[in-house]
């Protein structure tokens, strides 16, 4: 595996790590994740909470296979991550196309709703995470230094979790609104 690899895999294992624990880390937060779900009309009400389930399952699994060190394993979670970024995308853009407000209950709690940010977001992950697959299943190439293989995978870990506050950071460089004062 080369260094590409194990960056891609430290910032998609950090990225779903955190959503998991968003969304199933403390009380209720499952419950708003899944109620989140039902404004989007993607699946019947009564099959939302297994949908919700499904999510976050998905999410655990591919956070095992990414840091798991054979090789089919790793190809496994990164299609995985590939295709469940990709649907997350096309349902979040369905969302916006229709008008429809939701929260992100994305990486847990958030106060902004889903938009055109979101569908950018997913995009491009889910093009890293194919990028990253296409490499794994190319064979071995580079990669063999140890250290090397740890710094990426941190730098990576490191980009993943910027991934979940990008929101929080974009907001620090907002003009705010001057306060109106009589």
């Amino acid at each position: 595996m080369n260094y590409f690899t194990y960056g891609v895999r430290g910032l998609l294992t950090a990225m779903f790590l955190i959503a998991v624990v968003g969304k199933a880390g403390r009380a209720g937060a499952f419950s708003a994740f899944a109620d989140s779900l039902r404004p989007l009309a993607v699946v019947p009400g009564p099959a939302v909470r297994a949908v919700a389930l499904a999510v976050v399952a998905g999410e655990g699994a591919v956070c095992l296979a990414l840091v798991l060190p054979y090789t089919p394993v790793t190809l496994a979670g990164l299609l995985a991550a590939t295709l469940l970024l990709a649907v997350f995308a096309v349902v979040i853009a369905r969302s916006v196309g229709r008008g429809t407000t939701v929260h992100c209950r994305c990486f847990g709690r958030s106060a902004a709703p889903l938009g055109r940010a979101h569908v950018v977001r997913n995009g491009l992950l889910a093009s890293v995470a194919g990028v990253g697959a296409a490499v794994v299943a190319a064979g071995p190439a580079g990669g063999s230094n140890p250290a090397m293989a740890a710094v990426a995978w941190c730098a990576g870990a490191v980009a993943g979790g910027l991934v979940t506050v990008l929101e929080d950071l974009v907001s620090l460089f907002r003009p705010v609104a001057p306060s109106v004062t009589e």
